[in-house]
């Protein structure tokens, strides 16, 4: 017994791609976590429990079914219920999870090369069907309804004002979602993700360069707008993860610098942070559908291009 669990610590350690890519993402999210039990408490912990046993169930459901699984529903579930606000009933975040897992069993049935994110796109369907109640937040600790930074910052100062100070962003001391506000925390979980050879520093340069370039543009202040936990989360978790980005490397950055743009652009709507996980959801879906719509019509193309021949050559003959 100890041999074995001294030979994961040795390979968590010193070998950590080695490791399966669920293990490696689930020791990601234990930062994110621990900083939202610190923060909001009871609330956290029964969001935490509800998705990991939801997507668990659903874990054990498709090996019984024989279903591959490209990610574990309780990893994508656990994402999805991370973006929750915390002023937001616990049916929400049930919903989420159920979803996130039901979709994830459908993608491995289906449609396992599709590079979506389950857990996004189950928000994002919680999001609109709630009119955005999903995105209730609460001040962390005295857990009293409050607007998250950038809901602040569009209502009521706009432009290149940082009323905020980027300590306290960073840390994380803000209204937000409940699982994701401390960048600190993220940035921890980013950290291991790119020791652990799951991560793209491609594309997470790619959606920097694109929320920074968005924000010169508009005039804003690009420290405030990317000094953002929820932001970073969703583009390393999510965005960035190898297993969802396209084959291709010069896609990678591309479709990561595209997601920049639109997660920080939205905000003009405004969406607030809850644009960056639509925007990131859309954008996921969008190359998924293009990319196999390319990879039906490929095969094809020289048969409907003789076809075409023939039929402009039949008037000429005639």
């Amino acid at each position: 017994m100890f041999g074995k669990l001294g030979r994961a610590l040795d390979r968590a350690a010193f070998r950590p791609y080695s490791l399966p890519a669920d293990m490696a993402l689930g020791i990601a999210l234990i930062p994110p976590l621990v900083a939202g039990l610190t923060l909001y408490g009871l609330i956290a912990f029964v969001s935490a429990v509800l998705a990991l046993a939801m997507g668990g169930a659903f874990h054990l459901l498709a090996r019984r079914a024989k279903i591959p699984l490209r990610s574990s529903p309780a990893i994508t579930a656990f994402i999805g219920v991370a973006l929750v606000g915390a002023g937001a009933h616990i049916v929400w975040s049930l919903l989420i999870a159920v979803l996130a897992s039901l979709l994830e069993l459908l993608r491995g049935r289906f449609w396992p090369r599709a590079g979506i994110h389950t857990g996004l796109i189950a928000y994002a369907f919680a999001y609109w069907t709630s009119s955005g109640t999903v995105a209730t937040y609460l001040k962390p600790v005295v857990l009293v309804p409050f607007p998250e930074p950038i809901q602040q910052w569009s209502r009521f100062y706009g432009g290149d004002a940082r009323f905020i100070d980027p300590t306290t962003l960073y840390v994380g001391n803000v209204a937000g979602p409940i699982l994701c506000t401390s960048l600190l925390a993220v940035v921890i979980s980013i950290a291991w993700l790119w020791y652990a050879r799951r991560v793209s520093l491609a594309a997470l340069i790619g959606f920097l360069l694109g929320g920074l370039l968005i924000s010169v543009m508009l005039r804003w202040d690009p420290v405030f707008q990317l000094d953002s936990g929820p932001t970073w989360f969703v583009a390393a978790l999510a965005l960035a993860d190898r297993r969802l980005l396209p084959e291709e490397p010069v896609l990678r950055p591309t479709l990561a610098f595209a997601a920049g743009v639109f997660a920080v652009g939205v905000r003009a709507v405004p969406l607030y942070i809850e644009g960056v996980f639509l925007s990131v959801a859309a954008l996921q879906v969008a190359f998924a559908l293009l990319e196999l719509g390319t990879r039906w019509l490929t095969p094809r193309l020289p048969r409907l291009f003789k076809r075409g021949q023939s039929r402009r050559r039949e008037p000429a003959s005639a």
